[in-house]
C-alpha cells in the first residue's frame, strides 16, 4: 500500500509538471506609476516574479509622463490586478497600478 501511494505521489507531480511546461503564456499588460529608478524597476520585476507561473516581466516608459507600461508573461489564465497589487507587498504605495489586463 505505502509503495502503490508512492507511486501515485510521484505520477502526481509528474503530471502536473508536464501540463504547466504545455500550458501556453499569456500576457498581462498594466499601466504603472512610481517607478523612478532602475531599483523601482527591479522590485517590481521580482515582485511580479512572485506571481503565479509568471516567467517574463518587462517594463517601458508608458505614454503619459510619470507612468510605465508592464507587460508580464504567465502560464496563469487568471492573474488579477488584486494579485499584482499583494505581490508588491508595502510598496504597493508608492508603485500604483492604475490598469491590469490580459491582453487578447
Amino acid at each position: 500500500m505505502k509503495n502503490l501511494l508512492q507511486l501515485v505521489a510521484i505520477f502526481a507531480a509528474l503530471t502536473s509538471a508536464v501540463l504547466a511546461a504545455d500550458a501556453k503564456p499569456v500576457t498581462y499588460l498594466a499601466e504603472m506609476s512610481g517607478m523612478v529608478c532602475a531599483g523601482c524597476k527591479d522590485h517590481v520585476t521580482v515582485s511580479f516574479k512572485k506571481l503565479e507561473g509568471v516567467s517574463e516581466v518587462k517594463i517601458v516608459a508608458g505614454d503619459k509622463p510619470g507612468t510605465q507600461k508592464v507587460t508580464v508573461t504567465s502560464t496563469s489564465t487568471a492573474l488579477t490586478k488584486d494579485q499584482a497589487v499583494a505581490a508588491l507587498g508595502f510598496s504597493a504605495e508608492t508603485y500604483l497600478v492604475h490598469d491590469w489586463k490580459k491582453s487578447e
